[in-house]
């Protein structure tokens, strides 16, 4: 019996679109679906591709209770849209093709690369993936190898790099003359937006997950929040030059303060987008491997594989919310499609 891949691709995306949707609402945002709810035991919300019509606007500022919900979410939800890219682009045939290193030309004053007058910027439209194929017709593999362009680095030119000049800093000890005390500027209060702010530019979703960091060798060392109410029995000994005035007391973070969220809800609003074009995401991701696999090791500077080695981001031990079953079956899947069949 062989494995169904589009069968699992659709069944995860189906769970997907209905937790987003809990999160739109959450937000104040419009989910914007087509379809209608199935009926049934298991009724889901499913959007057609290309359904979705981003906002024109969003909210500047929402509750901190909101913001802390749709963060701790939204970061699952980004794994499992991940994997399930990297399960529809497990097929995908990626045809490679070198082409030679453009030669540096350099301007009448020997200075650098100059761009040519006649040269014209590819446009939006050329740069984009074909469209993908209906939801009907074969939807995990695609009609047309996907072609990428390995271009080489251009060398540096040999009289510039030896002609450029050599800095070299040397430290000087100046003593006292050295001792100068500048108070610090004050910042400046940002004026935070009232209202709707315009939508912007929506961030690519990204194919590849943040990786884990082992750069620490001590853990966080942890301080005390509360301060003592008692700072002084009796009368104060210090001299009246030396008394400092007392600080004001920090504002406590209460859950319905407003709190900056435009920049959390363009990731929202990607990962929306991305669900409704898993194939096109899916050659992005081939064409990334491609130009990463084909590049010389030592200037293998992005890490080739898409999952990062252990749990997923935002992995729980336990469910503690329904994203955490979906990104575990997503998880278990994508490591299926790497490996070969299950």
């Amino acid at each position: 019996m062989q494995f169904d891949w589009a069968l699992a691709i659709e069944r995860n995306r189906r769970d997907l679109l209905r937790i987003l949707r809990e999160l739109f609402v959450l937000a104040g945002l419009d989910f914007e679906t087509a379809a209608e709810p199935a009926s049934g035991p298991v009724a889901a919300p499913e959007a057609d591709a290309g359904s979705f019509a981003p906002p024109s606007v969003l909210p500047a500022t929402l509750p901190r209770y909101a913001v802390l919900h749709v963060r701790r979410i939204l970061r699952s939800a980004e794994a499992a849209v991940r994997r399930l890219i990297v399960i529809a682009a497990r097929d995908i045939e990626v045809q490679v093709r070198h082409a030679p290193a453009l030669k540096p030309k350099t301007g009448r004053d020997g200075g650098g690369p100059v761009k040519p007058a006649n040269a014209v910027s590819p446009s939006p439209d050329a740069l984009r993936a074909p469209p993908s194929p209906a939801r009907g017709e074969g939807r995990s593999e695609p009609a047309t190898p996907v072609t990428v362009t390995i271009r080489p680095e251009p060398p540096l030119p040999e009289e510039a790099a030896a002609s450029a000049p050599q800095l070299v800093r040397v430290p000087v000890n100046l003593g006292l003359a050295n001792i100068r005390i500048i108070p610090d500027p004050e910042p400046e209060p940002e004026e935070e937006p009232e209202g709707p702010v315009p939508l912007g530019p929506i961030p690519a979703f990204p194919l590849v997950d943040p990786r884990k960091r082992f750069d620490f060798t001590r853990p966080r060392r942890r301080y005390a929040r509360t301060r003592p109410r008692i700072r002084l029995l009796g009368d104060n000994p210090f001299p009246v030059y030396m008394r400092r005035p007392p600080e004001p007391e920090p504002e406590m973070r209460l859950p319905g303060d407003d709190v900056p969220a435009a920049t959390l809800l363009r990731r929202l609003v990607s990962a929306r987008m991305a669900l409704d074009n898993i194939q096109n995401e899916a050659r992005r991701l081939a064409r990334h491997e491609a130009r990463v696999r084909h590049r010389p090791p030592d200037s293998r500077r992005v890490i080739y594989t898409a999952l990062r080695p252990g749990p997923p981001p935002g992995h729980r031990k336990r469910n503690r919310h329904a994203i955490d079953e979906v990104l575990r079956e997503c998880h278990r899947v994508a490591v299926w499609a790497e490996n070969g069949d299950p």
